[in-house]
């Protein structure tokens, strides 16, 4: 008897059988690895044909990959164009009052957007790119749902701006709210094509309605001045665009799958275990990101709201490129076994920012006057503090997404709610003696508190997968 036909013994059947697997699946579609759940005694590699390592498989597929990212860079430079080229002129068409009313209505409709959003965008993105077979049903839940709580969300602006404005500029400000909170329901559809890997579909109906917006805006600003018909210049564009990309969503999902008995569905234990941690986390995010405009008006008044944001939406038109580069590597991290992948794009992201933050600090001075006038030179300082978050902004649009990618909803709550808990004790330190320069500060330091945070949940997310993986 030859020795590979010898019985096992007792100590190698023990040994086999509670030795962890890995068992190897091959696929044709997606173009990254993954690991997965399996049997309780291991995990699933799956490793696309021909791939030997991470990254891209092949030329082809990397060309797809940067023309998507151009395209949806693209639009979004048009988008983040279309709102500062709208806050340029408006600052110096409209005075500062309606400018600050502007700037408070569009920082708390967003965080409004936000907050309704409920984690949905994100889980819709990563099922979709995990199984886009199985979406067709969860596209339909998360609009249904997504759709009610913006309602819902528009009725309690409408009923809480009396005590947010004054008297004769609730109207105005209720109206920029709305066109804020239609843009969310926008960007919550836009994931779905992101998860399809269809981000051209979402570029296009971007690109349209931003267009659009700007053209109405320029008009209003230009033959009138007046707020409330900016309002409805920035509110009718949103809502046919909505409308739209509803329409394109669901003929797609149709489409591609039609109904299937193990369709996914947001259940209520889905929506509690998985979607409600991530929706409180982007929530919380939000808020760190743009509560310390409302600190800013408690102890200074809403004109240098204005000009903080002046300041804050140049910096914020710098972010579209780790925005669109995120957007259509989302499936990639998904699938992703390792950190290999997120360390590349991360530190391709952060050396960019290097380079945006060197100009931006340096030349704020030159900058700000020279786009919105010598009436927001007072805001240069803080515009060069907040270039200085630039690579931290960058690099930490990286690791959110991978956090998120491999189900860390739960460890991404956690970081924001440090993130968050900082932020509101540096505004408290620095605001009320420094103003719009300690709030500039407080930023920076929030944006290193994330990135510690994710540093620490990534590498205890990977460690057990690569562990597996290994043996």
């Amino acid at each position: 008897m030859s020795p590979a036909a010898r019985p096992a013994t007792l100590a190698q059947r023990v040994k086999r059988r509670f030795r962890p697997r890995v068992r190897v699946e091959v696929q044709d579609k997606y173009p990254a690895h993954s690991v997965q759940e399996g049997s309780k005694r291991g995990r699933t590699l799956t490793i696309p044909r021909g791939q030997a390592g991470t990254g891209f498989p092949n030329v082809k597929l990397f060309s797809r990959f940067v023309t998507l990212v151009t395209v949806k860079a693209l639009a979004d430079v048009i988008g983040k164009a279309v709102t500062l080229v709208i806050t340029i002129v408006a600052a110096r068409q409209l005075n500062p009052d309606p400018f600050a009313i502007l700037a408070y209505a569009m920082a708390t409709g967003w965080l409004l957007g936000v907050a309704t959003d409920a984690g949905l965008s994100m889980h819709l993105a990563r099922e979709t790119a995990r199984d886009p077979g199985r979406g067709r049903q969860l596209l339909f839940d998360v609009i249904s749902l997504r759709t009610g709580l913006a309602f819902l969300a528009a009725t309690v602006a409408a009923l809480a701006a009396p005590w947010l404005v004054p008297r004769h500029w609730r109207m105005q400000f209720v109206l920029i709210v709305l066109a804020q909170l239609a843009a969310a329901v926008i960007e919550t559809i836009a994931h779905y094509y992101r998860g399809r890997q269809r981000t051209d579909i979402e570029s296009a109906i971007h690109t349209v309605y931003r267009l659009a917006t700007l053209a109405g805006a320029l008009i209003v600003l230009w033959w009138w001045r007046r707020l409330d018909y900016l309002g409805v210049a920035m509110l009718a564009p949103a809502l046919v665009a909505m409308l739209v990309s509803m329409a394109v969503a669901a003929r797609m999902a149709g489409a591609a799958a039609p109904a299937r008995e193990d369709a996914l569905t947001l259940t209520s234990s889905r929506f509690v275990r998985d979607v409600l941690p991530l929706g409180a986390g982007v929530l919380i995010s939000a808020l760190y990101f743009r509560i310390d405009v409302y600190f800013i008006q408690h102890w200074h008044g809403f004109q240098p709201v204005g000009g903080y944001n002046a300041a804050f939406r140049l910096v914020e038109a710098l972010r579209l490129l780790p925005a669109a580069v995120m957007a259509v590597s989302f499936p990639l991290l998904v699938q992703a076994p390792d950190t290999q992948l997120v360390r590349r794009i991360g530190g391709g992201l952060t050396a960019v920012g290097l380079a945006m933050a060197a100009v931006g600090a340096a030349g704020g001075a030159l900058i700000l006057p020279l786009i919105y006038g010598d009436a927001y030179r007072y805001a240069a300082t803080s515009f060069s503090i907040l270039s200085l978050a630039l690579p931290l902004f960058f690099l930490n649009y990286a690791l959110t997404h991978q956090v998120i990618g491999w189900d860390g909803q739960r460890a991404y709550l956690g970081i924001v709610t440090i993130a968050l808990a900082a932020n509101v004790a540096a505004c408290y330190a620095l605001v009320p003696e420094h103003g719009i320069t300690g709030a500039a500060i407080a930023t920076v330091f929030t944006e290193v508190v994330v990135t510690a945070g994710c540093l620490v949940a990534l590498r205890a997310k990977a460690a057990p997968s690569l562990a597996v993986v290994s043996q």
